[in-house]
Parts: C-alpha cells; structure tokens; sequence
C-alpha cells in the first residue's frame, strides 16, 4: 500500500508542478495570438473596404464629412472612446445603409445621411453601429456567417475578389441575430444619452424606414438588415426612461442646411 500511495503522490506531484510551470507562461504573448488577431482583423477591413469602394466611390465634400466626424466625434468623447479608434467612411449611394466594418471601421451610405431628417436621428444610427465595434459584433458574425477558416483566407490575401465581394455584400445586406442587434440598440441609447442627444431620435428614424420600407425596399437596406421594427422601437423607449437626457443641439442649422443642399443638388436621396 505505502508503495501504491509513494506512486500516487509523485504523480500528484508531477501534475501540480506541471500545471504550476505552464501557469507561467503568458501563452497569448508567447504565440502573438492578439497580435495575429488584430492584424487579421485590419486586413480584412481594408479588404472589405476596398470593395465598397471600388463599387460606390467615396464622398469627396469636406462639409459633410466634417459634419458626420463632429456627431461621431462627440459620440465617442462623451462615452470614454477614443475618437481615433473609429475611422468614418461616407460612401456615396442612393442606399439607406450604413455598416461596422472589422477594425472599427464606420461606413455611413450618403443615401442614410439624406434620408435622416435631423442630426439627432443620424445620431442614433452612428451610435448603434459604434455598439456593435465597441462589443466586437463584426468579428463575431463574420466567424459564424463565413468560418474561421475563411476568415484566415481572406486576411491572408489569398481569396480571390468574388470572395471579398460577397464578405462585403454579406456585412451590408444581412443582420446580425436578435441578441446582438438588442445589445447595440441598448448601447446607442446609452451614448447618446451621456452626448446629451435624445434617443427618441433614435426610434424616431426606425419607426420611419420600418413604415417606408414597402415603397422603395431596395433602398431601405439599414431597416431590413434590423428587423424587429415595433418592439425595437418600444425596447429603445424603454430604455430611453431610464437615462437622464439633457438635450442639446448636435449639429448648427447652416451645417446641417448645407448637407440637404449638397445632396439635393447632387441627386442623393433626400426626405
């Protein structure tokens, strides 16, 4: 017995003291897996980018940019984000649309920022897709919808362009599931409530696209991608209750003026 027992405490000993010595290695470091991880994610976003471009074109007036920047801007300062960690794109397109992107990338459709009648409602379709960046949404849809091991194909730059097209059509013209979609509607309503912008706005402009989706659905890609449209909305001005909102103007009224101009006489969808 005293043999059998001397055998089992060395194997307890071997084990433990194993555990112990790999308990000390840092293996994330060791195999630069977050390093792999975000250089993965980088290129993959500027993939995907690259084809939204190349399909649409980037919006080249200076005033509008700076006019979406500032909503974004003051989005992320008032909730403790860095505003350099989110680069905004404006994508020239009659769409109703706008998409994260991996890297924490902002694609905002010229069609959406047309269509929204005032810079509070722009807001909250800003800030529900800054809820999905700021809880790694993208990456999370992109691995169930596509695979790990397509992901790692594309990132690697060996896919070829029919791939990266249907990536980039996968992120703009399907949604992510019922739980995400709540989680960054939640998220909206907290940043613009810190922003000092109402998140009525924000159920306002949902309400709108989900009544008007029947007459021009396939510029209405934002609402279909989120469905859900009446309890979305009741969700958001439940939550709406439960923040202190001091409101305050997000945009002045001649840079806001000078949008409706710019995309009236540019032929962009305008309400």
């Amino acid at each position: 017995m005293s043999r059998i027992a001397g055998h089992f405490a060395a194997i307890a000993v071997l084990f433990f003291g194993t555990w112990f010595l790999l308990s000390r290695f840092d293996y994330l470091k060791l195999f630069r897996v977050d390093e792999l991880t975000r250089e993965a994610e980088h290129n993959l976003g500027e993939l995907i980018l690259d084809e939204l471009q190349k399909r649409n074109g980037e919006l080249g007036s200076d005033t509008v940019y700076h006019v979406v920047e500032g909503i974004k801007e003051r989005l992320c300062t008032a909730n403790g984000i860095a505003d350099s960690s989110i680069t905004l794109h404006i994508i020239v397109s009659n769409e109703v649309n706008a998409i994260a992107l991996p890297d924490r990338q902002l694609v905002v459709y010229t069609g959406m920022i047309g269509y929204c009648k005032t810079p509070e409602e722009l807001s909250g379709v800003l800030a529900h897709e800054i809820g999905h960046i700021q809880h790694g949404h993208v990456m999370k849809r992109l691995r169930k919808e596509v695979g790990l091991s397509m992901l790692t194909t594309l990132a690697g730059g060996d896919a070829g362009s029919e791939i990266a097209r249907e990536t980039a059509r996968l992120l703009s013209s399907t949604a992510f599931d019922r739980t995400l979609e709540s989680e960054a509607d939640a998220a909206a309503v907290h940043m613009m409530a810190r922003a000092d912008i109402d998140p009525q706005s924000f159920a306002d402009v949902i309400f709108r696209l989900s009544r008007e989706t029947n007459d021009f659905p396939k510029r209405l890609e934002w609402i279909s991608t989120h469905p859900n449209t009446a309890d979305r909305c009741a969700e958001i001005l439940r939550l709406r209750k439960q923040e202190t909102v001091h409101a305050r103007a997000v945009a002045s009224e001649a840079s806001w003026s000078y949008c409706k101009r710019f995309f009236r006489k540019n032929s962009v969808s305008v309400k």
